[in-house]
C-alpha cells in the first residue's frame, strides 16, 4: 500500500497538468488507463507473492507512462 500512496499523487499531478496541454484524446486516454491497469496489475501480483520480475514489470510501465506524461507536459510548456 505504501508504493501505492507514494505513486498516486504523482499521477494525479502530472496526469492534470497532461491533460492541460490539451493532447490528442486517444492518446491521453491509453496513457491515463495504462497506468491505472498497470497500477492494478502491480497491487495484484503482491497478492499471492508474484515473483520480482512481475511486479517490476508493472511498476516499470506505469513508471515510464508518467516520465511520458511529465516530458510532454514540460516540452509544451516550453513550446517545443
Amino acid at each position: 500500500q505504501m508504493n501505492d500512496l507514494e505513486n498516486l499523487p504523482f499521477f494525479l499531478v502530472a496526469g492534470f497538468l497532461y491533460i492541460l496541454t490539451q493532447p490528442s484524446l486517444l492518446l491521453a486516454q491509453w496513457l491515463l488507463y495504462g497506468y491505472v491497469v498497470s497500477r492494478l496489475l502491480h497491487f495484484a501480483a503482491y497478492l499471492p507473492g508474484q515473483i520480482h520480475e512481475i511486479r517490476a514489470t508493472c511498476w516499470t510501465v506505469g513508471s515510464l507512462i508518467l516520465i511520458f506524461m511529465t516530458v510532454r507536459t514540460l516540452l509544451a510548456t516550453l513550446g517545443v
